[in-house]
Order: C-alpha cells, then sequence, then structure tokens
C-alpha cells in the first residue's frame, strides 16, 4: 500500500510511526512494531532507520532527513515543499521489550523449494546463545503443505549471489554472518529440503553453481547446490541444471555453463565449457552459469517507479 501523510518536521520518530499506524489502520501498539527503511528493505543492505542503534528517541523527522543523505528533499517551482520517502515495515513483534530485553535473536527465514523458487517466508526469533538447530526447529514449525519442502532441512548463508556458507545444526547463532546486522530482511537465511542428509555416493561432491550476469560479471540470485561425478561432462551437467529448474529449450540456449579456477598456484579467467569438456579437468574449478540478468536495473539506485514507498509530506 502506499499512502500520503502529511508530518510536521519536528515531529519525533514515534509520533511518525504512530501516525503511520493510524492511518493504515493498525492497533495503536503497532506504532512501536514499525521499521522505517528508506527503499524496499529486501534489496537493500541498509540498517533499519529509526533503530535505536541509529537513533534516539529524541529524533525528530527533519533530523532523519538532514542525516540520510538518500532521502532528499524534492522542491517544486513555487512552492518549498520538502518530501521524504519512506518503506514501513511491520514487525510481529516489539524488538525491545520482547526480543532484545530477553536475549533472543531476530532472524528472516526466506524457504526455497526444489527448484532455487522463494515460495514462502517468514520471521522468527531464537536465543542469543542457541545454534541452527533452534532455527531448523522454528522453521519446521512454519511449513506449509504446498511448498513441497520437508524435513531434513538445511540452512544457507547466501550473500551476493554467491554461497556464503552451509550451516552445521552445531553452529552458534552468534556465528552466522547475518547475526550483528539490523537489516534482517536482507541478511536474512535460506531454509530448503536438504536431500543430500542421506550421503553423496562415492566420488561425488556438493557443488556450488552460482548465476553470472553475461555483460557485467557479476554474480546474483540463488546458487544452485548440486551433486557432481568426478570426470563428469559440461553437457550431463547442463541436461541436470535445466531439468531441475524446469527451463524451456527456448530460454535455456542462452544459459552458458562455465567454468573459474582459482587457486594459490594458477588463477585462470572465466571460460565456457563444451559439452563434452570434463568439469574437473582443473583443480579447484568452480561452476557458473552465464546468462543475462532477468532485471538488469535492478540495482536500489534503479528503482521500477512501480516499486513506489511511502510518501510522507
Amino acid at each position: 500500500q502506499e499512502k500520503e501523510i502529511k508530518m510536521d518536521l519536528r515531529w519525533h520518530l514515534r509520533h511518525v510511526t504512530g501516525t503511520i499506524a493510524r492511518t493504515f489502520g493498525l492497533s495503536p501498539a503497532a506504532a512501536n512494531q514499525l521499521w522505517l527503511f528508506q527503499s524496499a528493505p529486501a534489496s537493500n543492505l541498509e540498517d533499519p532507520l529509526n533503530t535505536q542503534r541509529v537513533h534516539s528517541e529524541q529524533t525528530t523527522l527533519k533530523d532523519l532527513k538532514l542525516s540520510s543523505s538518500h532521502l532528499l528533499p524534492l522542491v517544486n517551482p513555487g512552492r518549498r515543499r520538502t518530501e521524504v520517502h519512506l518503506h514501513a515495515v511491520e514487525l510481529p513483534w516489539e524488538l525491545g521489550s520482547q526480543v532484545f530485553e530477553r536475549n533472543l535473536c531476530p532472524l528472516c527465514i526466506r524457504f526455497f523449494d526444489a527448484q532455487v523458487r522463494e515460495v514462502g517466508s517468514c520471521l522468527i526469533t531464537v536465543p542469543t546463545s542457541g545454534t541452527v538447530q533452534d532455527i531448523m526447529t522454528e522453521a519446521s514449525a512454519q511449513l506449509r503443505p504446498e511448498w513441497g519442502i520437508t524435513a531434513p532441512l538445511r540452512v544457507l548463508e547466501v550473500s551476493e549471489g554467491r554461497l556464503h556458507r552451509i550451516c552445521r545444526p552445531d553452529h552458534a547463532i552468534t556465528s552466522l554472518a547475518c547475526f550483528p546486522r539490523s537489516n534482517i530482511f536482507y541478511h536474512c537465511l535460506r531454509v530448503e529440503s536438504d536431500t543430500e542428509a542421506g550421503g553423496l555416493l562415492e566420488g561425488h561432491q556438493l557443488m556450488e553453481i552460482y548465476h553470472c550476469d553475461r555483460q557485467s560479471q557479476q554474480a546474483w540470485g540463488q546458487p544452485l547446490l548440486m551433486p557432481v561425478a568426478p570426470g563428469e561432462k559440461s553437457g550431463a551437467i547442463k541436461a541436470r541444471v535445466k531439468a531441475k529448474y524446469q527451463i524451456s529449450d527456448g530460454e535455456f540456449k542462452n544459459w552458458r555453463l562455465a567454468r573459474y579456477i582459482d587457486s594459490r598456484t594458477a588463477r585462470v579467467g572465466p571460460r565456457p565449457m563444451k559439452d563434452e569438456e570434463i568439469w574437473d579437468a582443473e583443480p579447484d574449478a568452480k561452476l557458473y552459469l552465464e546468462h543475462p540478468h532477468p532485471n538488469p536495473n535492478a540495482h536500489p539506485s534503479r528503482q521500477s517507479r512501480y516499486n513506489k514507498p511511502l510518501t510522507i509530506k
């Protein structure tokens, strides 16, 4: 939803969130559960604007505008008018008394199916002193039958289109890269079925195959985890990738499987592989799928005009 709200720049942030809550028909208590962002939080790594880590209770809307270089005023000729664009997100709890004061850690979980499609998400809290097993337990309770995700589960950390870590159940919550981050919508966790929990065939290894834009050579999206056999040919891997993603022949013809070698002894740049090439012919090989980015203008500075924020005047 999008609405324009008239506010005084001298208002404290609690008055701003209270007015937003009333305007959108939320309960008075919801004002303490609102986070304010300068853009869509899932696509921008910046922290919420109204957390105590960033601003105090005495911070005014004017202070917020002045301290955020991204929130620039728009001046109309003949009539001076300052507009502040905000994204407001309602949380299921108040972070102070209901979360941090009870030594709980808030997390955003995004569920992915067998085709590596996000099918759902939820917000959970786990003890700060807990482990990834606590995350799996909470995530299991949120699963829906229509998602097609079944136990056992695995938890992954993905950053900038690359796999950062597959989290073991005994990993501490405080060891996660997303633990100290305020913007839990961007610094989130990926949860999916662990289809390799029973172990891999002899000699096989679980390989990360990430997506790479052909023009910019930047990784993007969610990487694929796939068991590959020693000596397996590129054409066979591509066929399995196509079947897993359920991609049409017309679209997949623009995809290329490429190999990147990076080690202490040799550094070879990206190179597309022919179907008859063996993927592990070179040591320390990394695989990625080279194809055009489906949304090349997805950078936060070039947000679509259809993705409009809440406007406060």
